[in-house]
């Protein structure tokens, strides 16, 4: 169960999960929940009635939605492994990268070039974020990054909404740079927001890097294709898939295996949409 089916960073999740699974024998069946309670409860009921083995989930946001369901998958007996959001109050298998020392790595190579004024631009739920989503624990590296160099984190240089990625990095540059005319970065969430970044600063008449630097983070395809090739944040997405496929077939084998929560370390892939800020 993912949020989106064509979601850059989850279409090749699930690229990388049906390769593992099939690899193993099972049959995966791909559902999206669109972040909706009511989806997500009917996508369950009927994997239920299918019988299926096993479920591997992205929980909704906030995590506490997923709760319903995911009682109903255990209740019936039917292994659960949740990935990209951690959710420490559940007591199921979970896989999840280091989204805060990812963006904290990111954010003191912007500090290290000299950057100040960082702008942040998330698609949020409601323009808020939530303990465990990867956007809070992103969020939390990058203020952590400028207070480790008593740099103050300005809010004002964060923009939150509920467009689509492509879609949020366009409006929300454009909406940021309006009131922050000083901002010399911005640090897009996913790599799909930082194409949309790109395409504003393009019809702004920025150059990138010279004008603004650009960050993103997942670090898919398209990011070494974009013009200027893309300085992100790398998500593990295949050791993601199979460490889900490895953690749902011990599970499987021994339903009463203690469950684990896994976190993956990410690595800073340095391209050309980043140098330091021009002088004046």
């Amino acid at each position: 169960l993912l949020p989106r089916l064509n979601d850059f960073f989850f279409s090749n999740l699930a690229y990388v999960l049906e390769y593992t699974l099939s690899a193993e024998g099972y049959s995966p069946l791909f559902c999206s929940t669109e972040n909706d309670e009511d989806k997500e409860a009917m996508v369950v009921d009927n994997l239920i009635t299918h019988r299926v083995d096993a479920v591997i989930l992205v929980p909704l946001v906030p995590a506490e939605k997923s709760f319903p369901s995911v009682g109903r998958l255990l209740e019936r007996d039917i292994s659960v492994v949740l990935v990209d959001r951690a959710v420490p109050d559940l007591a199921v298998n979970q896989v999840v990268s280091n989204n805060e020392q990812g963006a904290y790595d990111a954010a003191s190579y912007l500090l290290g070039l000299g950057h100040r004024h960082i702008g942040v631009i998330d698609s949020g739920s409601n323009g808020t974020k939530h303990p465990g989503e990867p956007g809070h624990e992103r969020l939390k590296g990058i203020q952590r990054a400028m207070l480790e160099q008593d740099i103050p984190f300005n809010d004002d240089l964060v923009e939150l909404d509920d467009f689509d990625n492509v879609e949020m990095g366009y409006h929300g540059t454009l909406s940021l740079l309006r009131r922050a005319v000083h901002t010399t970065a911005i640090f897009a969430l996913t790599d799909a927001i930082a194409v949309g970044v790109l395409r504003a600063a393009s019809e702004l008449g920025l150059s990138v890097p010279q004008d603004l630097s650009v960050v993103g983070f997942d670090d898919i395809l398209l990011a070494s294709h974009v013009i200027p090739r893309l300085t992100t944040v790398a998500q593990p997405v295949e050791q993601i898939g199979q460490t889900a496929t490895d953690l749902l077939l011990r599970q499987l084998e021994n339903p009463d295996s203690s469950p684990e929560t896994t976190k993956l370390e990410t690595h800073l892939v340095i391209r050309e949409s980043t140098a330091p800020p021009r002088e004046g």
